[in-house]
């Protein structure tokens, strides 16, 4: 059985429900993991492919792939996280 990351294509992102995991690789085809959890009020992030942004439905914060605030109300990144092998 291959790694939960295996199918990620340049430039996509998912959510590991199961394990509040949000990973996505870049352009250049590394891999990024960070907290599912948005950090304003808990709700759990969505990938947004075409801006290629972590999204928060609940209240419309934005993060960047690597976890970086873009947009509020969220005040903290959401938190980096170990690859799941």
């Amino acid at each position: 059985m291959g790694a939960s990351h295996d199918d990620l294509a340049r430039g996509e992102g998912k959510v590991l429900e199961d394990r509040h995991i949000a990973l996505s690789r870049d352009e250049q085809g590394d891999l990024h993991a960070v907290s599912s959890v948005c950090t304003h009020v808990g709700c759990e992030v969505e990938w947004n492919g075409a801006d290629r942004t972590w999204d928060c439905p609940c209240h419309g914060s934005r993060f960047s792939p690597t976890g970086k605030v873009l947009r509020g109300p969220a005040m903290s990144p959401l938190a980096p996280t170990d690859i799941p092998e």
